[in-house]
């Protein structure tokens, strides 16, 4: 029996994505985050299994996963919301992008522009629900500037989260690339 039909790849795909969002979850439950927003959100290494599932099984299959592990954060791992655009965009929307990342499955550099665009996407949800849902609890003052229009707020924290989750993402990511075995069975694009 050949061992790369569609059943086989696709029960495959379903075993490793449950195997992703597991790991991410135990590297969210395990390490302590680099740093912890006082507003929500942390600088941790969560999002790696994501995103090496993506780059292995390219948008089709990391759609599910993504809107899996978006769904699971808010529901299990104690995510905040006022309100139901609140959770759809911080957790449903906003994980659910990272699928992106999987157009750059197989392709040269995928790695490094797959985070890139998947952060960026995953930055949009969250902006405008810090401008929209969360602008009226912003602070007077943040990084000390003062605060008085809600998206630039928005903007800046969630940028901030979102450029240092990505440079982690990346160290972590370009060390895989940079070790051939891993690079080889961790990071190649299944079919």
């Amino acid at each position: 029996m050949q061992s790369n039909t569609k059943s086989h790849l696709a029960l495959r795909a379903l075993i490793e994505g449950a195997i992703m969002i597991a790991l991410a979850w135990a590297l969210d439950a395990l390490v302590p985050p680099f740093y912890r927003f006082p507003a929500g959100g942390s600088v941790d290494l969560a999002m790696i299994p994501i995103l090496v599932y993506c780059l292995r099984w390219g948008p089709k299959w990391s759609a599910l996963v993504c809107v899996t592990n978006g769904v699971l954060q808010f529901f299990l791992g104690g995510g905040l919301a006022i309100s139901v655009q609140s959770m759809l965009l911080d957790y449903i929307l906003a994980y659910a992008l990272v699928f992106v990342c999987g157009f750059a499955a197989g392709k040269k550099l995928g790695w490094l522009w797959g985070t890139a665009i998947a952060t960026a996407a995953r930055f949009v949800p969250m902006w405008l629900a810090g401008a929209v849902i969360w602008g009226e609890y912003m602070p007077e003052s943040f990084l000390g500037l003062a605060m008085v229009n809600p998206w630039v707020y928005s903007a800046i924290y969630n940028g901030l989260l979102s450029v240092l989750v990505m440079a982690v993402d990346l160290i972590v990511l370009g060390i895989f690339q940079a070790v051939p075995a891993i690079e080889k069975n961790v990071l190649q694009k299944q079919n």
